[in-house]
């Protein structure tokens, strides 16, 4: 049993490696897909895309068992999925059944609480994650919003290479996936954007008078 933080790209260097094992991409997209994988599967029919690529698709179904067969996969990629999934520790289990290795990727709370987007009834995020470095283990609760939310994905996106840490949560996992249940956070209010921005403002401000004053001083 086996989890632990790594990194996007030290994973995608190992598996050019290993490219003579089985991997899946789940919850691929026609998008963001891993080109360092040879199976693919989404809820979403990308079929045609795939098809034309000569790789292997397969549509799956939300909340249902996956149509693969025990320890079918060497590596399962999980990039911005688990935070999507209602009935999480079925999920796990499934993964775990039916892969011996792979890769998460999630968003922080932070990048969570900041970041329109994500926020539909049935597709949206459901859990925030952290991570028990002492235990190793990978902790959920049920997200929250303590911020309005002010960025777009994209303009996450041309941070993330300096503040990727802030953003990102990645693990390498073998064997299996050690997930539980933390307690929840209690949002007493909400911070909105209005607050932030009149912080904001009322900082630059004081700085400015601040500065106004020092060189009215008299030498």
């Amino acid at each position: 049993m086996t989890i632990r933080r790594t990194n996007r790209l030290n994973q995608k260097k190992w598996l050019k490696k290993n490219n003579h094992l089985k991997i899946l991409d789940l919850g691929c997209s026609d998008v963001n897909y891993w080109q360092e994988a040879n199976y693919f599967a989404d809820i979403d029919d990308h079929s045609e895309f795939f098809t034309k690529k000569n790789l292997n698709f397969t549509q799956i179904t939300p909340n249902e068992k996956l149509p693969f067969k025990d320890k079918e996969f060497d590596y399962t990629i999980l990039s911005h999925v688990m935070e999507h999934i209602p009935n999480l520790l079925e999920f796990k289990s499934e993964i775990e059944r039916i892969s011996k290795a792979g890769y998460i990727e999630l968003p922080t709370k932070l990048n969570d609480n900041i970041v329109f987007g994500c926020d539909e009834e049935i597709l949206g995020h459901k859990w925030w994650f952290e991570f028990d470095d002492d235990n190793q283990i990978l902790l959920y609760t049920p997200k929250k919003n303590a911020i309005e939310k002010f960025l777009s994905v994209a303009q996450v996106w041309r941070f993330q290479e300096f503040y990727e840490d802030s953003f990102l949560l990645q693990f390498y996992w073998s064997d299996s996936i050690d997930l539980k249940e933390r307690s929840p956070f209690v949002v007493k209010k909400r911070i909105t954007f209005l607050e932030l921005i009149r912080k904001y403002f009322s900082k630059k401000i004081r700085i400015f008078i601040s500065h106004v004053k020092n060189l009215l001083k008299p030498s």
